[in-house]
């Protein structure tokens, strides 16, 4: 696969991880406090016994992804490496604070890439849109994010990622595994940003 095609899948994955991080950032994002537990349950259509740890999640963003993504994967049966693949990603691309910098170091850490982040053309809002389409239907029908719809979401991400993970890279997984690529993305960006002084005047 080349660089192009790599910034066409990446692109619409990082404009979606902006809507996907605001809500994975929420003290309680299925909005399940104070709510009945059978109300939620038939709503998001998840086993009730899965209710109270989705609804007491840690507050990092690397602790929180490792404990949501099993309990989707139990409590929804989306697949498990599509789940595991975007919680990678999301976790690298909450470093970068624009859309190109989210491509460039998405492109860096998980597949040792330095790429052009511009546009490469294509339907970038539609599949963006499509993305996030079971997360828009969830918020308009019941005024709050779902659980089934925020599985659906990082699985339809993560299948995404994997047209471009050919080579089957492992997952790593785990709070530790998901620190690790923390660190590595928070070092790339420091890289990226450092700006050497020449004393001829220039910058390089």
């Amino acid at each position: 696969m080349d660089d192009p095609e790599v910034v066409a899948a990446l692109r619409p994955f990082a404009r979606a991880a902006t809507q996907l991080l605001a809500v994975l950032t929420e003290p309680d994002p299925f909005r399940l406090h104070g709510r009945a537990i059978g109300a939620v349950a038939n709503i998001d259509g998840v086993d009730p016994k899965y209710l109270a740890r989705l609804g007491s999640l840690p507050d990092e963003l690397s602790h929180r992804v490792a404990a949501l993504m099993p309990l989707l994967v139990a409590s929804t049966g989306v697949d498990r490496r599509a789940l595991g693949l975007a919680g990678e990603a999301l976790v690298v691309c909450a470093e970068a604070d624009t859309l190109e910098l989210r491509v460039r170091v998405l492109a860096a850490v998980l597949y040792d890439r330095d790429v052009n982040a511009a546009p490469v053309g294509g339907d970038e809002e539609g599949q963006t849109a499509w993305l996030l389409a079971e997360l828009a239907e969830a918020s308009r029908r019941h005024g709050r994010v779902t659980v089934r719809a925020l599985a659906v979401t990082i699985q339809r991400l993560g299948d995404l990622l994997a047209t471009i993970d050919g080579r089957a890279r492992p997952l790593i997984g785990g709070r530790l595994g998901l620190w690790r690529l923390r660190s590595r993305a928070r070092r790339w960006i420091r890289e990226q940003s450092a700006v050497r002084w020449d004393p001829r005047g220039r910058n390089s």
